[in-house]
């Protein structure tokens, strides 16, 4: 990226928000910063994977119930990003432009949460469509600003990367605790498996730990560096301006969508592959929490690589070598007796897969500096709303591809099948997601926003805000 494009930047008269130090971050601040994404990390898997199939199983919601509701609402869902980000955008206030989401997401969800996850025996697809509804709306509230403030808090390149693994490692935990719960509750419920019990304790301790986390936060973390906001100038002129003239935005755009169709179609299929086809269904929990721990002691390995590698390039190598490693899988012999390289095969693909906990929004903050400077606005809500809905819908996409494709190979679950329905489930489970990983990396690795052109962003930007005050 040559200097003089990145000369190019708006002249009209610009104004900055409250501003904190651009060096280095204060641990507690970090901690106390990503720590609601711990028991935010609590409730997503949950609500993905295990509620649809208890409410079923426990009140008067049917499964085809179920499977309207839970797509309408995720199109709901990725529908309300693009809107919360444009109004994160644009508040002003005492507080700053994104403590007061965060504010309303702590009265919203704790409430939706409770209520979800412990329903009455006579729960209708009412109750769970209305309480789904609003805690998507109040997840909204809390993902979008919470990561546009997370790219305003520091421009420092290097600095960036350690709040994006902050926030990272805390989802991990968060997950790692959900899975951990059913052992914890094992003499309790006599078993390992997800009860409602489960819920109930998981429930109750988000309903405990997310307000408290919040308000901390908001409390004792700045807003961050100084934003460029042109005066006068139309919201929705400046929007589409960033989104038609922000060539890194499409590019990145295009690494994530990528890797939004291959990992739909990988995560919609593998408690298949190793439940259905490998026969571990029994092991699967302990392989999750294997891969989450991995993923945990892989964060400071990652981060001191990446005082030698470029971001997008590390991006790159964990897209194409987790992907490949994941082949391992496909020469395991059928049975328990498989776990122990199962577990290996899970070593190595969490260990590779790590970064992409934290590059892409890292990633992602160097693009909202780079069209601050070109356009004189800040546009990081709008742009994380635009990452989060082209997630959510490229991830349905793909798992809508590999079900279809496992469908028209003839495999049925829990029954016999020959070598064309395994096939069929190789080319659904890995197939898909391998082509897709593999061309996100070759995207990636070429990302035009290098180290250096975003030390020249990140100056100029410091200048102009300077100027501005």
């Amino acid at each position: 990226m040559s200097a003089r494009s990145l000369s190019n930047r708006a002249n009209s008269p610009v104004h900055a928000t409250s501003a904190s130090s651009t060096g280095v971050i204060a641990s507690w601040r970090l901690l106390l910063f990503a720590f609601p994404a711990t028991p935010h990390a609590f409730v997503v898997m949950p609500l993905m994977m295990v509620l649809p199939s208890f409410y079923v199983a426990n009140t008067g919601v049917t499964l085809a119930q179920i499977a309207v509701i839970a797509t309408l609402a995720r199109l709901f869902d990725a529908a309300i990003d693009p809107v919360v980000g444009f109004l994160s955008d644009l508040t002003r206030s005492r507080l700053g432009p994104r403590k007061p989401w965060l504010i309303a997401a702590a009265l919203i969800c704790p409430l939706a949460i409770l209520m979800l996850f412990q329903p009455p025996a006579d729960a209708s697809v009412v109750y769970y469509t209305a309480l789904s509804l609003l805690l998507y709306v109040g997840f909204t509230f809390f993902e979008i600003p919470r990561a546009a403030w997370a790219a305003e808090l520091t421009r420092d390149y290097t600095e960036r990367s350690r709040v994006s693994m902050g926030v990272a490692l805390a989802n991990i935990s968060g997950s790692l605790v959900f899975w951990l719960m059913p052992l914890a509750l094992w003499k309790l419920t006599g078993t390992t498996a997800i009860t409602g019990t489960t819920l109930n304790a998981i429930s109750w301790l988000y309903a405990l730990l997310m307000p408290l986390g919040i308000l901390l936060t908001v409390l004792l973390v700045p807003d961050g560096v100084p934003q460029l906001q042109k005066a006068g100038e139309s919201a929705w002129r400046t929007l589409l301006q960033s989104v038609r003239q922000c060539r890194p935005l499409w590019r990145y755009v295009a690494v994530i969508s990528c890797w939004g169709l291959g990992q739909g179609a990988f995560m919609s299929l593998i408690y298949i592959y190793i439940a259905d086809h490998l026969k571990m269904g029994e092991k699967f929990p302990f392989l999750m929490i294997a891969y989450f721990i991995t993923q945990l002691l892989a964060m400071p390995v990652w981060a001191r690589w990446l005082r030698h590698l470029e971001r997008h390039q590390a991006w790159s190598l964990s897209l194409a070598v987790s992907i490949l490693a994941s082949w391992a899988i496909i020469w395991l012999p059928v049975g328990q007796e498989s776990f122990y390289l199962a577990l290996l095969i899970v070593f190595v693909t969490a260990f590779f897969d790590a970064p992409s906990n934290f590059l892409p929004t890292a990633i992602l903050g160097d693009v909202i500096d780079y069209n601050s400077l070109k356009t004189g606005t800040n546009k990081a809500a709008n742009f994380y709303a635009l990452n989060t809905m082209v997630i959510k819908i490229t991830m349905a996409l793909g798992t809508g591809a590999a079900f279809a494709v496992l469908a028209a190979s003839g495999y049925q679950v829990g029954k016999p099948n020959d070598s064309t329905a395994y096939w069929g489930l190789i080319a659904a489970y890995l197939g898909i997601a391998t082509v897709m990983h593999l061309v996100a990396a070759a995207l990636a690795w070429t990302f035009p926003l290098t180290r250096r052109g975003h030390d020249i962003v990140r100056r100029r930007i410091e200048r102009l805000a300077a100027a501005s005050n």
